[in-house]
């Protein structure tokens, strides 16, 4: 699994790569902690379910991450890892995940909020046998 910062003017981005959509998912956590946190929890006691479907993979990575932002900066819950499955259904794709977190706390090292996650510059795609995905987050 790769996460890259990207250089952005007014936001913050990373690139992402993984061997499957759903390590490009945990990915995609893993980047937003680092954006979040200097030392987001690597797992955690507390349990979530999600459940998300989009159209398109490109709509169910920024819900995904919006789901995310939701629960850390609105309920509390920071989820330092998940056990993801993505399934590609007839009109789209569904995503479960267990998420296993803590409660906010400010050890986790909070460096400000992010706003939601965008369509700008976003793109989900499988290359060379390798999945990949670009993200912005507004900030």
């Amino acid at each position: 699994m790769v996460v890259r910062p990207l250089d952005h003017t007014a936001d913050v981005g990373f690139a992402l790569e993984a061997q499957s959509l759903e390590e490009l998912f945990q990915a995609a956590l893993k980047g937003l902690l680092d954006v979040m946190f200097t030392a987001p929890p690597q797992g955690g006691r507390k349990r979530r379910r999600l459940k998300l479907f989009a159209e398109d993979l490109e709509t169910l990575l920024v819900r995904f991450l919006n789901e995310l932002i939701y629960l850390i900066q609105t309920k509390g819950f920071v989820p330092g890892r998940a056990r993801i499955q993505v399934e590609e259904e007839e009109s789209g794709y569904r995503l479960t995940a267990t998420l296993f977190g803590e409660p906010f706390q400010e050890s986790f090292g909070f460096q400000g909020e992010v706003k939601s996650a965008t369509f700008h510059g976003l793109s989900v795609r499988k290359e060379d046998g390798r999945w990949k995905a670009q993200v912005i987050l507004d900030v």
